[in-house]
């Protein structure tokens, strides 16, 4: 009897701190993908005793009970197999990629950005060299870029009085010729660069007037498709006259300037740009919210269209007048990246995208001391093993396959097989996954050794699994997170600031 009060105690506390399946999440079926077939599956269990049962509804929110102290980032702690011939029970799905207790990305948007400041920024963030700042930190960090710079405000953007013109662009101007065009491609081969910050700078002294066209969208499309460079996140940018925003169109009357998806509009363009491949779109709005338990919501466009939409936090708190308090500048990354926030979505194991201008300022070491301070703080907390810091693309996609990841598990000569048979995105359709995309899916299991994850039926590579001890809820098993690419990728070229 007391053996048997054990064993329900333990199931209670499992239940309690959230560690279920994913529940299957309706939505349409992607093209082609008739055959998966998975309007019919839950997260089921097979069990030899007792067949398929099904699991817990619900997005998967599984929570850990801590980090075993100073762990190392990304790597694994195998777990002490005593008896083989215990059959393993699987729990459910960890949220964060073991050991993590939390997810962020800094989403730096391409403002006064120069050649020379994101060179510096990259090296002292994505490699472990000796940098103007530092040594770098050997962060996975991804930036923004524009391709065009209409913008004919005053002002400069680096330190020897470079005017606006010279902002980084992938074309000259709004013209047909390249600037950056190739460096640019270059860094988005490499993945120094994940996101659109819109198509251009087209930030005008007069806001009643704008040089961005549709065609220079279409040959926007037409040049990053030749290259090969598919990017899946967009962030709206700028005043009044980049009418190529869309995100917030008719939210409030000041958003009607964005006519990006508007099919009535000249500047219409969604079209072209949602079919190219952007998934993920930060519409022009400010949030005060540090972390969330999801950044991703459904957002539907003028056209029709649907896209996930995201949050970022780009300021501390409102004014009397209920103007946001924008802290998006390097000079206000140590209150975004303030203890009291790193350990907030630790706690409640929260996402966290952070709005930034990293280039912003035309200061000479392009970041103050107390930010270099405050990236540093965050990197701690990297390779403690507390905080995942990642790319904004690479989150934005986790969450997703999170969320709405369909599995089932089996159990069959000693072993439990966990079947991961589509991810059920309620805006772009259903569609069975490859590794790439379920990279850092974590599953509780009594016992790791005897577990196998596989892609419907087919087991993912063993060079891709890691093997965890408890983390103070149970041992867990998963698909290895993305390694973290330290390469220093900068280039300079003739006549690009």
């Amino acid at each position: 009897m007391k053996a048997k009060m054990l064993t329900m105690s333990a199931a209670v506390w499992l239940a309690a701190v959230g560690v279920t399946g994913c529940g299957t999440v309706g939505g349409p079926e992607a093209k082609g993908a008739a055959d998966v077939a998975v309007r019919e599956f839950g997260n089921e269990v097979q069990t030899p005793s007792s067949g398929s049962t099904s699991g817990a509804g619900g997005n998967t929110t599984a929570t850990s009970g801590g980090v075993a102290g100073n762990s190392a980032a990304a790597e694994s702690q195998p777990y002490p197999v005593v008896n083989t011939h215990v059959p393993p029970k699987v729990y459910g799905m960890r949220k964060f990629p073991y050991p993590y207790d939390a997810m962020l990305a800094i989403s730096s948007d391409a403002d006064s950005e120069t050649l020379r400041k994101f060179n510096l920024i990259h090296e002292f963030i994505n490699t472990t060299q000796m940098t103007p700042l530092g040594k770098g930190l050997g962060l996975d960090f991804a930036d923004s870029f524009f391709m065009y710079n209409g913008d004919n405000l005053p002002g400069y953007v680096d330190i020897h009085h470079e005017p606006m013109s010279d902002e980084l662009s992938w074309f000259k101007g709004v013209s047909d010729q390249p600037y950056a065009a190739s460096i640019l491609n270059y860094y988005i081969h490499v993945g120094w660069i994940d996101t659109m910050h819109t198509f251009g700078d087209f930030s005008e002294r007069n806001q009643n007037e704008t040089l961005f066209s549709r065609k220079l969208a279409i040959q926007a499309i037409d040049a990053l498709k030749a290259d090969g460079d598919y990017l899946t996140v967009w962030t709206d940018h700028g005043n009044k006259s980049n009418v190529d925003n869309f995100g917030d169109y008719g939210r409030t009357p000041f958003y009607n300037y964005q006519q990006g998806a508007n099919p009535w509009s000249k500047y219409y363009h969604t079209d072209i740009t949602i079919p190219y491949g952007i998934r993920f779109v930060w519409p022009d709005g400010a949030s005060d919210q540090f972390g969330m338990s999801s950044m991703i919501y459904p957002l539907r466009l003028p056209d029709g269209r649907e896209v996930w939409g995201f949050w970022r936090y780009t300021s501390e708190g409102f004014n009397a007048k209920g103007d946001p308090e924008w802290n998006w500048t390097p000079f206000g990354l140590d209150e975004q990246l303030s203890p009291a926030h790193l350990r907030e979505i630790e706690i409640h194991h929260d996402y966290s995208i952070v709005a930034q201008h990293l280039c912003g300022t035309t200061y000479p070491g392009v970041l103050p001391q107390t930010a270099v301070q405050a990236l540093r703080r965050l990197a701690q907390q990297y390779y403690e093993g507390k905080i995942l810091v990642t790319r904004t693309s690479r989150l934005l996609n986790y969450n997703v396959v999170q969320q709405y990841v369909s599995y089932r598990v089996t159990y069959e000569g000693g072993k439990a097989y966990i079947h991961i048979l589509a991810i059920l995105d309620p805006v772009f359709g259903a569609y069975v996954p490859t590794v790439d995309d379920i990279r850092g899916l974590t599953f509780y299991t009594s016992n790791p050794a005897e577990t196998v994850i596989e892609i419907r039926n087919t087991p993912i590579p063993a060079n891709l699994i890691q093997e965890n001890r408890s983390d103070g809820v149970a041992p867990s098993i998963g698909i290895k997170w993305w390694p973290v690419d330290t390469t220093n990728y900068a280039e300079t070229a003739p006549g690009v600031y």
